[in-house]
């Protein structure tokens, strides 16, 4: 694999602070270690500099980055620059399949063509969301590249977004997702359920590349200092709630209902967020939490999120909502590497297969407020918990997703 060209493009990269960048940072960095020389078209709004493995890094204009983009102080906020945000903006409601169709693909496909007529890339990797990215590798692959597509939420399979609104955008979505799947190479999806949806509707090479944490990141716990109780027993989740249908409601009234019923016990328990909400879903937050419960800590930067989720007594993933089968979130994985018990919300999600394949934790129903309360007296006594098995844990660590990654690229680069 030493000394194979790969071209990585994708909307959001680092030194941007979120979820979606840290998927290219891991990839980029250990995909540099294996050898291969990763170029990687990224967009303004990303930020500036380097990223850490790429042998060069070409950021594009994007309206994102436009003092007029009605989406500014979002982004802000999920980086860290604000505690909280506004819900959807209705334009997201009208292009299809995406915002970045027309805010970053007409800057971003033209660098990208005319990188590939600079340089043979061997492959091209483009990486979604946005979705749109994906037209960047139909047009390089039109060119006579090899394409990976690779899909970190589902397209039209188990979207985390509502429905359209009319007919004629669901065909439209529909049919830029059939020339894509059967344009690639390959298709990658980031969970199972995606990449099996993939492989049974469009046939060809799909594959299952999780996302991963990075084994190099191990930040000191002095960083969490203030933000958890010390004489408290701290359910802490990091990361954006905003997802269609994801709810801590159901979380909050099992607390309240502890309390109730078992005051010594209840009154033990504080739900620390840390993240950015929406207006509304501080608001709704806010009404249903008895007092002393909750603490909405607002964005956090990166080194400070990863510190609370070491210092956290349980780490909860919010899995429930639009997309039910193939829910993995990217906190996840940063919460494999944490060493601390996973409470998924959300039984039947890729979620709950991974914390009960490695040992990390357990699952129940997202509604069930009965089971949430049980399933928390279970974790504050420590009874019954899973045993924690490092080598299926070791198997969502960028080193070896990587690595996947990595052959199935020379794989693509060999077939006729």
């Amino acid at each position: 694999m030493s000394g194979r060209s790969l071209l990585l493009v994708a909307q959001l990269a680092p030194p941007l602070q979120i979820t979606a960048a840290q998927r290219v940072a891991g990839l980029v960095k250990f995909l540099g270690r294996l050898g291969l020389e990763v170029a990687v078209l990224t967009s303004a709004v990303s930020g500036e500099g380097p990223v850490e493995g790429a042998s060069r890094v070409a950021r594009t204009r994007d309206l994102l980055a436009s003092p007029l983009n009605w989406r500014r102080g979002q982004l802000e906020a999920l980086a860290g620059g604000g505690a909280g945000y506004s819900d959807r903006s209705p334009v997201e409601r009208i292009i299809v399949p995406d915002v970045a169709l027309a805010s970053w693909l007409p800057f971003a496909l033209p660098r990208a063509l005319a990188m590939g007529a600079r340089h043979r890339f061997d492959c091209v990797l483009t990486t979604s969301p946005p979705q749109s990215t994906h037209l960047i590798g139909l047009a390089l692959r039109r060119r006579g590249l090899p394409w990976i597509a690779e899909l970190r939420d589902g397209w039209t399979f188990d979207p985390p977004r509502a429905p359209w609104p009319t007919g004629l955008q669901r065909r439209i979505d529909e049919g830029l997702e059939r020339r894509v799947a059967r344009g690639a190479s390959a298709l990658v999806g980031v969970t199972r359920p995606i990449t099996e949806d993939l492989a049974r509707r469009f046939g060809g090479r799909a594959e299952t590349v999780t996302n991963a944490f990075d084994p190099d990141e191990r930040p000191t716990e002095e960083l969490a200092a203030g933000l958890v109780g010390t004489d408290r027993f701290s359910l802490v989740h990091t990361g954006r709630m905003s997802v269609v249908g994801r709810d801590a409601r159901p979380l909050l009234a099992a607390i309240a209902r502890l309390r109730a019923e078992k005051p010594r016990l209840g009154e033990r328990f504080e739900l620390v967020l840390a993240g950015a909400v929406t207006n509304a879903e501080e608001a709704a937050l806010r009404v249903c939490a008895p007092d002393g419960i909750l603490r909405l800590l607002g964005a956090v930067d990166r080194p400070r999120a990863l510190a609370l989720q070491r210092t956290a007594d349980a780490l909860i993933v919010l899995a429930h909502g639009v997309s039910i089968r193939s829910v993995a979130t990217g906190k996840l994985f940063e919460y494999l590497a944490a060493g601390r018990p996973i409470l998924v919300l959300g039984d039947e999600t890729e979620a709950a297969r991974i914390v009960a394949e490695t040992g990390t934790g357990f699952a129940v129903p997202a509604s069930d407020v009965d089971a949430i309360a049980a399933a928390l007296c279970r974790l504050e006594r420590g009874v019954n918990l899973p045993v924690r098995d490092d080598v299926a844990v070791a198997r969502y660590a960028y080193p070896a997703v990587a690595s996947r990654l990595a052959e199935l690229v020379e794989e693509v680069v060999h077939a006729p």
